[in-house]
C-alpha cells in the first residue's frame, strides 16, 4: 500500500524540520526525488506545502532553508499531525472509471494508516439527504461531481457532517468550497495547437449537452478561439442530444449528429474533431465505424480527458487532459491542508494538463 507521494515527502520534512536550526538547508527536489522514488510535482507540492505553513524558504540558485521560529514551528507541527481518521466519499451511481479508480486509489491510502473509509453512491438526491441526516460525523468527505447540478441542500448538510468538505470536480461556482479539478481550457488549447501543427484548417468540438462549469468553459472558449483566429475555421459546437451521463449511449447519440452534419459527398464539414465530456470511447469508435468514416484518414479524433484512464483513451486516441493520480493526491492533499489550517479561504486547484500523442491523430488528406 502506498501513500500519496506528496505527503509522504511531507511528513518526512516535517520530522526532518523538527531537529533542525533555523537556516539548515534542506535536501534538493533532485535528491528527493531519488530518495523517494517521486515526481518533480509531488516534492514541489511538498515544499509548497512547507512554504505556506512558513517553515521554509526558497532562493533561487541557493536552495530551500529552514526559516520557523520555535512557536510557529511547533503550531505547524502540531497541525500536521493531526489525524485524518474517517473519511466519507460520494458519487453518483452512473460514475465512470476515472472515478473509480481515484476513490481506488485513496481507499488505499487510508486503510493503509488504518483509517476507515465509507463510499456511498446514490442515484436520487432527495434520497440521499434522508440517508445522510442518520450517519455520524466524519474527520473529512469527497464529493465527486462533474456534470451535474449540486442541490446546496447537498452541501450545507455534507459541511455539518464533516470537518473539510473537498469537491472532486469544478462543477460548482460561487459557492465557498474547496475543489479540484482540471483546467480543461488548458487542455483544449493543447488539442488546437497540435492539430494545427498537422494542418488542420477546420475543426471541430462535440459535446455533452450540458450546462456544467467545465463543459461550458470549453465551449466558451472554443468559440472565442473561432472568432480571433482567422487562420482556423472553428465550427459551431455540437451538443450530443439525450446523453445524461459522459459513459451512457455516446455512440447513438453521435452517429445521429455526425449524420445530420455530412455533405453531399458524405464528408464531414471539419477534418478534425474535439470531444470533451465523453468517456465512452469505445461508443466514439462505434458511431465512426457505423459512418464509415476511417480515423485518422478520413477525420481526426482529439479526446480532452483523463490520460491514464484506458477506457477513456482505449490505447488509441489522442488526448489531453489530467491524471486520476494527480487527482487523489491533491484531493488528500487538499483535506490535509483544510484540516490543519480550517480558517484559511476555500482552494480551487486546478490539476495539471499534458498531452499524449496516439493514432488518432494525423495529418489531413
Amino acid at each position: 500500500m502506498r501513500k500519496s507521494s506528496s505527503d509522504l515527502v511531507l511528513r518526512s520534512l516535517y520530522d526532518l524540520i523538527d531537529g533542525l536550526e533555523d537556516g539548515a538547508r534542506l535536501p534538493t527536489v533532485r535528491e528527493l526525488m531519488r530518495s523517494f522514488h517521486v515526481s518533480q510535482a509531488a516534492v514541489q507540492r511538498a515544499f509548497g506545502s512547507l512554504v505556506a505553513e512558513g517553515l521554509v524558504s526558497s532562493q533561487v540558485g541557493r536552495g530551500t532553508f529552514v526559516t520557523r521560529s520555535g512557536a510557529m514551528a511547533q503550531g505547524a507541527l502540531a497541525r500536521a499531525g493531526k489525524v485524518l481518521d474517517s473519511l466519507l466519499i460520494l458519487s453518483n451511481a452512473s460514475m465512470n472509471q476515472r472515478c473509480v479508480l481515484v476513490q481506488n486509489h485513496i481507499v488505499e491510502e487510508m486503510a493503509a494508516g488504518g483509517s476507515k473509509v465509507v463510499q456511498m453512491s446514490y442515484h436520487n438526491t432527495g434520497h440521499l439527504l434522508d440517508i445522510l441526516g442518520s450517519l455520524p460525523r466524519f474527520d473529512a468527505a469527497i464529493l465527486q461531481s462533474h456534470y451535474e447540478n449540486i442541490p446546496v441542500r447537498l452541501l450545507q448538510l455534507l459541511q455539518e457532517k464533516a470537518t473539510a468538505l473537498t469537491v472532486d470536480g469544478h462543477t460548482l461556482s460561487g459557492v465557498d468550497i474547496d475543489r479540484v479539478g482540471t483546467d480543461w481550457e488548458d487542455a483544449l488549447q493543447l488539442a488546437l495547437k497540435h492539430l494545427e501543427g498537422l494542418g488542420h484548417r477546420e475543426i471541430g468540438l462535440v459535446s455533452l449537452d450540458t450546462m456544467a462549469q467545465p463543459i461550458l468553459s470549453v465551449r466558451r472558449a472554443f468559440e472565442r478561439a473561432a472568432r480571433d483566429r482567422r487562420d482556423l475555421r472553428l465550427h459551431a459546437p455540437v451538443p450530443l442530444k439525450n446523453v445524461v451521463h459522459p459513459s451512457q449511449n455516446v455512440g447513438d447519440a453521435l452517429k445521429e449528429a455526425l449524420a445530420g452534419l455530412r455533405r453531399s459527398d458524405g464528408m464531414l464539414p471539419f477534418t478534425a474533431v474535439v470531444l470533451v465530456g465523453i468517456s465512452d470511447t469505445f461508443g466514439v469508435a462505434q458511431a465512426l465505424g457505423k459512418l464509415g468514416i476511417p480515423v485518422p484518414e478520413a477525420l481526426s479524433v482529439y479526446i480532452l480527458g483523463h490520460r491514464d484512464v484506458g477506457a477513456e483513451h482505449l490505447d488509441r486516441f489522442t488526448m489531453a487532459g489530467s491524471s486520476h493520480r494527480d487527482a487523489a493526491e491533491q484531493l488528500m492533499s487538499t483535506i490535509r491542508n483544510r484540516l490543519a489550517a480550517p480558517a484559511t479561504p476555500p482552494q480551487i486547484v486546478y490539476l495539471p494538463c499534458s498531452e499524449t500523442i496516439r493514432g488518432s491523430t494525423a495529418a489531413p488528406h
